[in-house]
């Protein structure tokens, strides 16, 4: 005869339901989606990209023109 408990103490129903409950999640929901909502998404994820590359840019520059000003002053 097969002994039902493993080394743990537990039977194997118990971890075979708790396999299944996992695994039987679904979802059946149908979303509309409107391509002109992501055109405009994409539109303005773009824009703020360009915006933070400029202030990225304009950071850096300022920041190796007030270091060239300062090692011009220590001289």
């Amino acid at each position: 005869m097969q002994n039902p408990y493993f080394h743990n103490r537990k039977l194997q129903n118990e971890n075979n339901d708790k396999k299944k409950s996992a695994q039987t999640s679904k979802i059946d929901t149908k979303n509309i989606v409107d391509i002109n909502i992501l055109l405009n998404r994409v539109k303005t994820e773009e824009k703020n990209q360009t915006k933070r590359n400029i202030i990225f840019f304009s950071i850096v520059t300022t920041a190796l023109s007030l270091f060239g000003t300062f090692i011009v002053v220590v001289k």
